[in-house]
């Protein structure tokens, strides 16, 4: 895995190594399918009211925590409050503003109880908010929870080495009785993408998640298939993202003539050999509203240059960018490009923990971050872009923006949802708080050992389903 995790509580989880690891451990009330539809798994919905502001679910019979604690009613809830508790500081809270209580109406039934319509509140239930962890467990452990982590899961937690590994074995009572297939599963942190690539070939590990663009260049010339390529389909982006209170980069005017400045279709080819599809909106492919836009700034040195000129200032940014490789050779091209239209830029590294936490505090005037995707549109935008949402890393707030994320959270009918969303990826054109360059196509390299990784389009490996033969 390309990182380390800091923690394995959903209250503190948002990026792909921590749902990766937490994945196995964990299950979701509900849960994603290779089409990226939200269907049952710990629970299915029974009722949903017309208006969208009532969710009734049932769990499944006889499923126990590792810790023999059982999961029903009363643990929902007490999972659900311990989410909304806000001294708990919970980087859901976006997600879950709509709730207003949770109830159980059942030994195994709860309503979720919602304040407003939320169209996309099933698709909560199957993200990290939907992970069900061990009240007795949370009770024990308190604060050191997130280090020893008690799930439904395929598997359960054993040890951690932190910077070195985590060792996660077979759940023997795990409530789908034909999984899990393997007996443990190492999780390592390998920041470096050539020592990733180098441990798979010598099969030292069997899964590299997130390979570099030129290691799958290779895999896919390869004759000889000596490894294997997963292709998940793709909810995620990459893109550049300012922080819009940042003196530096305030001015409309800025972030419209670095947009200008970057050009995306030589970037792509250049550094990613054109595997990932260009992106202009916050919508994966597997999403409605993908590519539904009008307004997005194209490569236009002149429109760059006139803006520079237009602004009137020396122009000068600090680009934050994780400290790997591939991510260092796309932002030195870009310094590269920028600097043609009189803009300059200085590159600072940082390993993924602290940049995630830079961009968490606004500690930033430009980076460029990825974001894994979620199952429905307003999961990829409500928690970004709307003005007091906890999770706004870069502090835009536009009245309109606020409207259009509040409509599309409330509308129902799919069609017309799909036409507010290419209003906010419009809106998000013109002022220009994101800048998305491609689409994060979560490709995985195996281990020819390796089988039956499904392809879910979150970008998570279902470690329940894979099997390794000798």
């Amino acid at each position: 895995m390309e990182a380390d995790w800091p923690t394995l509580d959903p209250l503190g989880m948002g990026a792909l190594a921590e749902r990766q690891v937490a994945e196995g451990i964990y299950d979701t009330l509900l849960e994603m399918d290779t089409k990226g539809r939200v269907v049952p798994n710990l629970a299915e919905i029974t009722f949903t009211s017309p208006d969208a502001k009532l969710y009734r679910i049932k769990l499944k019979p006889g499923i126990k925590f590792h810790d023999g604690t059982p999961l029903d009613a009363a643990a929902v809830i007490f999972n659900f409050k311990r989410l909304l508790d806000p001294q708990n500081h919970c980087r859901c809270s976006a997600d879950l503003a709509a709730l207003n209580e949770v109830v159980a109406t059942g030994p195994l039934e709860v309503e979720f109880r919602l304040k407003e319509p939320s169209a996309p509140f099933p698709a909560v239930l199957a993200d990290v908010s939907g992970m069900m962890i061990s009240p007795a467990a949370v009770e024990k452990l308190g604060k050191d929870y997130g280090a020893h982590p008690v799930g439904t899961g395929p598997f359960m937690f054993k040890e951690w080495k932190r910077g070195n590994y985590l060792l996660a074995v077979r759940n023997p009572n795990y409530w789908k009785k034909d999984r899990p297939h393997l007996d443990e599963v190492y999780y390592r942190p390998m920041p470096d993408e050539q020592t990733r690539i180098a441990s798979l070939r010598a099969g030292n590990i069997d899964i590299d998640q997130i390979p570099a663009a030129r290691d799958l260049r290779d895999v896919m010339q390869d004759k000889s298939k000596s490894l294997k390529i997963v292709d998940p389909g793709s909810l995620g982006t990459v893109f550049l993202m300012f922080m819009c209170k940042a003196p530096e980069v305030s001015d409309p005017r800025v972030r419209a003539a670095i947009a200008y400045a970057t050009n995306r279709p030589a970037l792509n080819k250049a550094l990613n050999y054109d595997i990932y599809p260009l992106a202009r909106t916050p919508f994966g492919s597997g999403l409605a509203p993908h590519e539904k836009v009008t307004k997005f700034k194209e490569f236009d040195l002149k429109k760059a240059k006139a803006l520079v000129a237009e602004i009137g200032h020396p122009i000068k940014v600090r680009l934050a960018v994780q400290a790997a490789p591939e991510t260092l050779r796309l932002a030195q091209a870009m310094q590269q490009m920028w600097r043609k239209a009189g803009i300059d830029a200085e590159i600072e590294q940082f390993e993924q923990v602290q940049l995630i936490h830079n961009a968490i505090t606004h500690n930033f005037q430009a980076m460029i971050f990825r974001w894994p995707g979620r199952a429905d549109p307003d999961l990829n935008v409500y928690q970004f872009f709307y003005s007091t949402s906890n999770r706004g890393y870069v502090q835009y707030s536009n009245p309109a923006m606020d409207k259009l994320l509040v409509t599309g959270r409330e509308t129902l009918d799919a069609a017309k949802r799909v036409e507010i969303y290419s209003q906010v990826s419009d809106l998000l054109a013109e002022d220009v708080p994101y800048f998305f360059f491609y689409y994060y196509t979560g490709y995985m390299l195996t281990s020819p050992k390796v089988h039956d990784v499904p392809r879910i389009p979150d970008g998570l490996l279902r470690v329940a389903d894979v099997w390794k033969s000798k």
